[in-house]
């Protein structure tokens, strides 16, 4: 089976996903996708084993990676795709990565106040980090709040990861914990220096307050540098994909789209397929991969 599917926003054992590198590209593969980017969460670690099953099944496959960013409203991703792994950039996402390594044990610390016992070993197994190397997979590893979210629901603490982070651990909430992050501009920036794009991902995780707000929010980021937006997403209605394709208009950005696949159900407690979204909704077609080509190619020939 063939599609002109593409998927370019995805996670694996690298970072917070439930399947390694060689299970989504063999998938995808399996599937029908014509291309896949891995954009696990302030990580290349993956990308070697990911860019090498693609050569031995004949899949295309993007460099990516996805970074969170200082917001104070809801929550702002950055994308970075087509990105090459080096040492300045590597640089960046261990300091990232050092973020989540201080935060994890403060929230454990928080979740035993409360008198919900789980400890880092647990957290660290969960991520596949093995006991008698615990920060041996930190640098080139994204562990962080997912994590310690299915340690609870194992536990039997929560129903879900959802209500892990409704409860205890999204911000407000009793065991929230913050960590250092960067600036929208900073990500933005590194993400250029390393040769890739930034692409805003799931806008509405932003929380605008309506579409004026959205639009002075995006504008601004247009104005340090963002390349594109995610228009096209798993959990994105009707209204939210037509509004994020007339920001992309409106400001020159050229659109993205991926389903956020996790191997494991999202928040509605649907699971997300991979290229497909739910039940089918999500169809990124090749061209958006090939627009994205196109801006890209520019911005190396500038």
């Amino acid at each position: 089976m063939t599609t002109d599917r593409v998927d370019l926003h995805c996670h694996s054992t690298a970072s917070d996903g439930r399947w390694t590198q060689h299970q989504l590209v063999s998938h995808a593969a399996r599937i029908g996708l014509k291309a896949l980017a891995l954009t696990d969460h302030d990580t290349l670690a993956g990308l070697p084993t990911f860019h090498q099953a693609g050569r031995e099944l004949g899949l295309e496959t993007v460099s990516g990676v996805e970074i969170s960013t200082k917001y104070t409203k809801g929550t702002m991703h950055m994308l970075g795709l087509f990105v090459e792994p080096n040492d300045s950039f590597r640089a960046f996402l261990k300091e990232l990565a050092d973020g989540r390594k201080i935060r994890n044990p403060q929230i454990i610390t928080k979740l035993n106040a409360l008198g919900l016992t789980i400890t880092m070993a647990e957290v660290e197994r969960e991520a596949g980090l093995s006991d008698n190397d615990a920060g041996g997979g930190a640098i080139d590893k994204s562990v962080g709040r997912p994590h310690i979210a299915s340690v609870l629901v194992s536990k039997g603490y929560v129903r879900n990861k959802q209500e892990a982070f409704e409860k205890y651990l999204a911000k407000g909430q009793p065991a929230y914990v913050s960590r250092f992050v960067a600036s929208p501009e900073d990500s933005i920036g590194h993400i250029h220096a390393a040769g890739g794009l930034a692409i805003l991902a799931h806008p509405p995780y932003l929380g605008a307050a309506d579409d004026a707000e959205m639009y002075a929010i995006v504008g601004d980021l247009k104005s340090k540098g963002l390349d594109g937006i995610e228009v096209l997403y798993s959990t994105h209605t009707a209204e939210q994909q037509a509004l994020c394709a007339r920001l992309a208009q409106k400001y020159d950005l050229v659109p993205s789209g991926g389903s956020d696949f996790h191997g494991e159900p999202g928040t509605t407690g649907k699971m997300i397929e991979l290229g497909y979204g739910f039940g089918g909704s999500l169809n990124v077609p090749y061209s958006v991969l090939a627009g994205l080509k196109e801006r890209w190619a520019a911005r190396k020939g500038a």
